[in-house]
């Protein structure tokens, strides 16, 4: 059982008929305009939500040259991973290894991984720089991910050129990290 909005009166869920039987009020279009101003509310609220998350992701990814040159650093230890890593062993080497089914040492595989996992981890907390605590997480993130790389290279040994250049870039993004900042900061004030 339902109520009639006007006149309270009790209305049956089977009843279709688009008046109230007791008053005889169009019960669809009963406060109409209350209910389109509450909707127009609602939906401008969410609007507003989503251009501020547009605006934090704008102002801590592109807001800038050296934030667009940061976002492009984060994809060059993708490049840097088909040069050499662990002597002859590169990305393109574990890929063909894998597809030729020829096999491949799990280590530099693991190495490999988690420079990738890790490397979105630091893409990913990087939208988020114009946040209160965004250089912190920023630079934790990048912290884990170059400490975590370089015990993997310690433990696997034999580094090549592409293990030297991606450890060149994680040091550059955290530097990155401290000048992007300042430029962020400019932005939001």
């Amino acid at each position: 059982m339902s109520n009639c909005p006007k006149c309270g009166g009790k209305i049956s869920p089977l009843y279709m008929k688009e008046k109230c039987p007791h008053c005889g009020i169009s019960l669809l279009y009963y406060n109409l305009d209350k209910r389109l101003e509450e909707d127009e509310k609602q939906a401008q609220k969410e609007v507003d939500a989503v251009n501020h998350f547009l605006g934090i992701l704008k102002s801590s990814s592109i807001a800038s040259p050296i934030l667009i040159v940061r976002l492009v650093l984060f994809f060059t230890p993708l490049a840097s991973m088909c040069l050499p890593m662990y002597n002859d062993v590169s990305l393109l080497s574990l890929i063909m290894g894998i597809i030729k089914g020829t096999g491949f040492d799990i280590m530099p595989l693991v190495s490999m991984a988690l420079v990738v996992v890790l490397s979105l981890a630091v893409i990913i907390s990087s939208l988020f720089s114009c946040t209160k605590k965004g250089l912190v997480r920023n630079m934790i993130s990048s912290a884990v991910n170059t400490a975590v790389f370089i015990v993997l290279g310690i433990i696997i040994g034999n580094m090549g050129v592409g293990w030297y250049i991606t450890l060149i870039i994680y040091i550059f993004e955290i530097a990155l990290h401290i000048i992007c900042n300042k430029t962020i900061n400019k932005n939001v004030d």
